[in-house]
C-alpha cells in the first residue's frame, strides 16, 4: 500500500510538531528543575557580614555582632518543627565548634514567638542573638531555615545554605571528627 502525497505531508507535519512538543517539553522540564533549586538554596545576598546591635539572649545583654573568628551563625525560626528537631544535633556542634575555635551563634528577631518553649531546656540559649527585626531581614531576607552562614575572621561569608546540605554536613564531620 503506497501513501499518497497529502498522507506523507500530513505525517511529516506530525512528526515535526511531535518533536517540537517534546524539544519544548524539556525545556521547561529544565526550568522548573532549575526554578526548584533556586527555591531550595537560600539567598542571603551580603559578602560581608555587619556588625549589628543583638540582646544575648541568656544575659539580655546587648552587644554588637563583631566576627572575628571563624564562625556558624545558625538561622532558626520557632514556628518551624524541622527547625526544633535540630536541637540536640547543635548542642553537641556547639561543645566541639569551641573546641576546634570555630564560634557557633543562633540568630533569632525580637517578633519570634515562644523562643523560651522552643529552646526549653536547651544549652543553647547562651548562643542565642536576638536581632531586631529589620536587621534580621537585612541578613536573611527570606527568613530561610533552618539555614546558615559559615563567616570567617574578617567577617566575609564563605559559605551559606541548607542545615543538612552538603556543605553542612561537610562541615560537622569536620567538628565532630566524623568519618565519612
Amino acid at each position: 500500500m503506497q501513501l499518497t502525497e497529502e498522507w506523507q505531508y500530513i505525517i511529516v507535519l506530525l512528526a515535526f510538531f511531535t518533536f517540537v512538543s517534546i524539544s519544548l517539553n524539556i525545556v521547561m522540564l529544565k526550568k522548573f528543575v532549575r526554578a526548584k533549586e533556586q527555591l531550595d538554596a537560600p539567598s542571603f545576598n551580603i559578602e560581608t557580614f555587619p556588625s549589628l546591635q543583638a540582646m544575648e539572649l541568656d544575659t539580655k545583654k546587648h552587644i554588637y555582632t563583631n566576627i572575628n573568628i571563624p564562625s556558624a551563625l545558625i538561622f532558626l525560626a520557632t514556628n518551624c518543627p524541622k527547625c526544633k528537631s535540630k536541637i540536640t544535633m547543635l548542642e553537641e556542634l556547639a561543645v566541639n565548634a569551641q573546641l576546634n575555635g570555630v564560634s557557633l551563634h543562633i540568630l533569632l528577631h525580637e517578633k519570634m514567638e515562644n523562643i523560651g518553649s522552643f529552646f526549653a531546656q536547651s544549652t543553647l540559649t547562651r548562643l542565642i542573638w536576638q536581632l531586631n527585626y529589620a536587621d534580621y531581614k537585612s541578613v536573611n531576607p527570606h527568613e530561610v531555615s533552618p539555614a546558615y552562614l559559615f563567616i570567617n575572621e574578617n567577617s566575609e561569608v564563605e559559605g551559606q545554605g541548607m542545615i543538612d546540605d552538603e556543605n553542612w554536613r561537610y562541615f560537622k564531620q569536620q567538628i565532630l571528627g566524623e568519618k565519612n
